[in-house]
């Protein structure tokens, strides 16, 4: 009897959280990263579909009503004059002849006030539907970034309303919000709508996103989080290679909006089957219904229920001193900034989550540009990030956190920078090349993640980690941008860019800490003294 005795006693001293008492990994963990895997299809598709929105297609002046029994190169060769850019020779698609029946002295040019667009492949496109061309034409830009300012907005709110009010209903609340804003998004009236209501897309897209992963991280036990961290990541990787051939077979950027809108309409089924964070219902004084939960969760995974009530009084006890620990502590992104170890790596991780983030973007939203077919270009650009997170897991697990980063941000800014001077007829080495390049960034966007995490110190950890997610948010607001700079100067420049920035800020992370196989700092005393050089005081894993 005491042997058992003594046998439960030991198990209840080996629960320090709640896969302790449910499992690191079951069915039911299983049950969740699939659900979560699939949402990921969601801001994946709305993010990336500008690309189908917004095609490369030409334009030109509209033919008046008295010649409109001229096909489209006889109106050419009559009244568009030639142009000259980068190499490339082509009719201009800004500007017309004064007159229609000109002599060969004395021409003169003015702006088109109206145009006509080639419909040879794209049936409707937002470019054509309002005339988003020519002085017009950054206005696309502009939408993708106020896309992206969504998701930087849900990022800070959502984040703080899953901590107040639940990860369940906030969930549920961005499925509404992406199944409505989606579907009106395809019945836009005007570009403010379309912007509008995009915008609203990426707040529900991008809570259901992370609040989703956070739910995840919760519930898998801590030698399973740096592996579901990053293989959520395959669901984002599938629905953009999907993206593509959804685009192809609707050539009309409504029907694509339709398309990609009515399957979230099955989201409304996680009423029924998402549970509460057990982790969330207990850290807020919810004991009965944490304990509801579980007792469902450990039924699944088939854990014994016998201790579930000691085990439960232990897990409430150390939530309720970490939350006293949380609330005494009132850390802040000043705290990162205050202390100067602290600040430089602080500046420099900043940094490497922009550049990661803008050179990601800036990529992936340039596959029309290349040359050759912008489906398929699309299809290997999704198709690379599904090695890019399998090498990544296996590296940063051998090779350490440090080593892959520079390594995959270095090679990446190469790989960017050699694509600009291969010529139009090496069109598959350009490509191979620029793909290359989005492999290292996609490999070095999930490793940044959890080397993030195990940075900054575990009073900072959440600040450090939010605050370093706002600044990737920036990069993928300016990202668009970037692509009318190298209709402005040469197709090169972004490439140059955002190669050089990838490069500066790899040889930059030199300077952080190795954290593979390293006690990771608890308070801000630690994390000043975490240095590359030496451990100062905190404690090798050994």
């Amino acid at each position: 009897m005491y042997s058992e005795k003594q046998t439960k006693n030991d198990e209840m001293e080996d629960v320090k959280e709640i896969t302790d008492v449910i499992g690191g990994y079951g069915p039911w963990q299983r049950r969740l990263f699939i659900i979560f895997v699939l949402a990921s299809f969601v801001p994946a598709w709305h993010n990336l579909v500008i690309a189908f929105f917004a095609p490369n297609i030409d334009y030109w002046c509209s033919r008046p009503s008295s010649f409109s029994n001229l096909t489209v190169e006889q109106w050419k060769n009559k009244s568009i004059p030639i142009e000259k850019k980068n190499g490339e020779i082509f009719y201009s698609h800004c500007e017309r002849y004064d007159n229609y029946d000109r002599i060969e002295t004395n021409l003169t040019t003015t702006k088109c006030d109206t145009w006509e667009y080639d419909k040879s492949f794209y049936e409707a496109t937002i470019i054509d539907e309002w005339d988003l061309v020519c002085d017009d034409e950054w206005m696309v830009s502009l939408t993708q970034s106020l896309y992206m300012a969504g998701f930087l907005v849900a990022t800070i709110m959502f984040g703080q309303l899953a901590d107040r009010f639940g990860r369940r209903p906030i969930i549920l609340i961005c499925v509404v919000i992406v199944v409505t804003s989606g579907l009106g998004t395809a019945f836009s009236s005007s570009f403010a709508m379309f912007t509008a209501l995009r915008f609203l897309v990426a707040l529900g897209s991008a809570g259901l996103l992370t609040t989703g992963f956070v739910v995840l991280v919760e519930v898998v036990g801590p030698k399973h989080r740096t592996i579901f961290g990053i293989a959520i990541q395959f669901g984002w990787a599938a629905g953009y290679t999907i993206l593509p051939g959804i685009a192809w077979l609707l050539p009309n950027w409504s029907h694509i909006q339709m398309a990609i809108s009515i399957p979230c309409i099955g989201f409304f089924s996680l009423w029924w089957i998402l549970p509460e964070s057990p982790r969330w219902l207990l850290t807020h004084n919810k004991f009965n219904e944490a304990e509801k939960e579980l007792v469902k969760v450990m039924f699944v995974n088939k854990k014994d229920m016998s201790h579930l009530h000691n085990a439960l009084k232990i897990l409430k006890a150390k939530a309720e001193k970490e939350e006293e620990l949380e609330k005494r502590s009132h850390v802040t992104v000043i705290d990162l900034l205050r202390y100067p170890n602290m600040r430089k790596k602080t500046i420099n991780i900043y940094l490497s989550w922009f550049v990661i983030s803008f050179t990601y973007y800036a990529l992936s939203l340039s596959t029309n540009d290349l040359g050759g077919s912008p489906f398929i270009n699309f299809v290997i650009s999704g198709a690379v990030e599904f090695p890019a997170y399998a090498v990544s897991v296996f590296a940063i697990n051998n090779l350490g956190r440090r080593k892959c980063m520079v390594s995959t941000m270095v090679v990446g800014g190469l790989a960017c920078i050699l694509t600009i001077p291969i010529p139009d007829s090496l069109l598959w080495l350009r490509i191979m090349f620029a793909m290359c390049g989005k492999f290292f960034v996609t490999a070095a966007f999930a490793i940044v993640y959890v080397y993030t995490a195990e940075l900054f110190p575990t009073v900072v950890r959440n600040v450090g980690v939010g605050s370093s997610s706002m600044f990737a948010r920036i990069g993928s607001m300016v990202a668009p941008f970037l692509k009318e700079l190298g209709k402005f100067t040469n197709t090169g420049v972004p490439l140059a860019i955002y190669g050089a920035l990838s490069i500066i800020a790899g040889l930059l992370t030199l300077l952080l800490p190795e954290t593979t196989n390293r006690a990771i700092p608890d308070t801000l005393e630690q994390g000043e003294k975490f240095t590359r050089e030496s451990n100062n005081g905190v404690e090798n894993i050994v």
